[in-house]
């Protein structure tokens, strides 16, 4: 009988706690970053009429490249804790040809 209840007491205590009143609890929760973080300085560094391999020295290989629109590369960025996005946001090139034509920027704040 004592081992059914020092089986069955713990359960019972931890039935009544649900993922959300856990997820209060003080501990470690990790950061994730995920995409390509574009940094603010070589923003300010990029200009139109740059070439392809211009901007790819500057901010790196974009995550995405749109086999249907290949005149765009996006850099996608989001940071999530404990599962939950904290902030996401998205730089979109437009090339004509190999040229740079414009600038997109997205998010930046939370969502």
């Amino acid at each position: 009988m004592k081992k059914f209840l020092l089986v069955f007491l713990p359960v019972l205590a931890l039935s009544a706690c649900s993922a959300e009143r856990i997820s209060h609890f003080p501990s470690y929760k990790l950061t994730v970053p995920q995409g390509n973080e574009v940094d603010e300085q070589a923003l300010s560094r990029l200009s139109t009429g740059m070439t392809r391999a211009q901007v790819q020295m500057l901010l790196g290989t974009p995550l995405l490249q749109d086999p249907f629109h290949q005149n765009r590369w996006d850099y996608p960025y989001a940071v999530s804790r404990n599962g939950i996005v904290q902030e996401r946001s998205t730089v979109s090139l437009y090339f004509d040809g190999d040229i740079l034509q414009r600038v997109e920027r997205s998010g930046g704040n939370n969502e």
